[in-house]
């Protein structure tokens, strides 16, 4: 059963005993909200403006099938496969994580595969424009030996790519390299220029990008502070709570949630701590997102998703589906989650679009 805030109740009875059908088609409710049902799991998930991009993942599908990343326009209706060759078999390999991160950029969409068997693990970047939709391998990093199944170890030694974050017209991405105890020893914070990567910063504390917004991104450093990069590769500020482990970044709101559970939100022009909430729920945040007034994550394998009100602190369970939300995105048209399902319906997807006033009202 899915379960959202009083302050929503058409949501809920468009919601409520959805059953998973073979169809990718959107349905829309009166409050705005837009549904679609997937004969796939969800891998990856991005929002940008009115376009949804998203990983339709062969792995544990009800109906065997070719991944592919497909991009989904709210104000048409239609949706647009971008991926090849290379990607379709994303899921073929043994250890491989397949398609593990998304980014959107106006009309260009970036994401990275991960192919690995008992001894290898290799990452790829691909891009595509969405005006002329074509798969372009961007870069890759491969890793072998004993302990580079996939990325199941992080002490596997040698390249790597992650990072991947994107907004407006900028999408960004790392590559680094670790030793055999999984430490970064050189690393670099690239932007995709067509279908290449340009360098605009170096070192190992430029590792890893988590959120992108305005010309700008924030970076997860190793030691758990953050900093806030250009497009250009200067660092406009730096935080340091006490063990960041995940950042969103939106106009002039840097949320950064820590190890011991606490959201702080800091003035993304300053660096000033303006508030700090606790989080609910026993394991960490996940999926933090930040646009305009409104906070959203979720918790753990519980999969609850939650919305708090900035000003008034205010946290309240907006959705929790059947199989628990895994991937969700908010942006300044909504928000987007997915849920992979449970049961007999496990390997499908409900993949679900709430616009930003909603999700606002839920927590007003």
């Amino acid at each position: 059963m899915k379960r959202v805030g009083r302050a929503l109740p058409v949501l809920i009875a468009g919601l409520l005993g959805l059953a998973l059908v073979a169809s990718a088609a959107g349905t829309t409710g009166a409050s705005g909200a837009k549904v679609r049902h997937l004969q796939a799991a969800v891998g990856a998930l991005a929002i940008d403006g009115n376009r949804i991009a998203y990983d339709a993942s062969s792995r544990n599908s009800a109906h065997p099938q070719a991944n592919k990343v497909l991009v989904w326009n709210l104000r048409t209706g239609r949706t647009l496969k971008v991926s090849g060759k290379k990607t379709a078999a994303a899921d073929s390999t043994s250890t491989g994580s397949g398609v593990f991160q998304l980014a959107l950029a106006g009309t260009r969409v970036a994401w990275l595969v991960n192919e690995g068997g008992n001894l290898e693990g290799d990452d790829y970047l691909f891009t595509s424009s969405l005006t002329k939709p074509q798969e372009h391998q961007v870069a890759s990093a491969i890793r072998t030996g004993d302990g580079c199944p996939g990325r199941s170890f992080s002490h596997c030694p040698g390249p790597w790519l992650g990072g991947l974050v994107g907004s407006g017209n900028l999408i960004a991405a790392n590559r680094w390299m670790t030793d055999s105890n999984g430490d970064v020893t050189a690393g670099q914070l690239d932007v995709l220029s067509g279908t290449k990567l340009k360098l605009i910063a170096n070192g190992a504390n430029t590792v890893q990008a988590a959120a992108a917004d305005g010309g700008r991104v924030a970076v997860l450093r190793a030691d758990g502070s953050v900093a806030l990069y250009s497009a250009a590769g200067k660092v406009l500020l730096t935080v340091n709570p006490p063990g960041a482990q995940a950042v969103a970044l939106a106009g002039k709101s840097l949320v950064v949630a820590t190890k011991a559970r606490q959201l702080k939100l800091y003035n993304a022009h300053t660096g000033s701590l303006r508030k700090t909430f606790s989080s609910r729920g026993a394991r960490q945040p996940r999926n933090l997102g930040v646009q305009g007034n409104v906070l959203v994550y979720t918790t753990g394998s519980a999969g609850e998703l939650h919305a708090v009100n900035l000003s008034t602190g205010k946290d309240r369970v907006i959705a929790k589906p059947h199989g628990g939300i895994e991937l969700a995105d908010i942006d300044r048209a909504g928000l987007v989650y997915a849920d992979n399902g449970s049961g007999t319906s496990f390997g499908k997807a409900t993949l679900v679009f709430r616009p930003l006033g909603a999700v606002a009202a839920a927590v007003r």
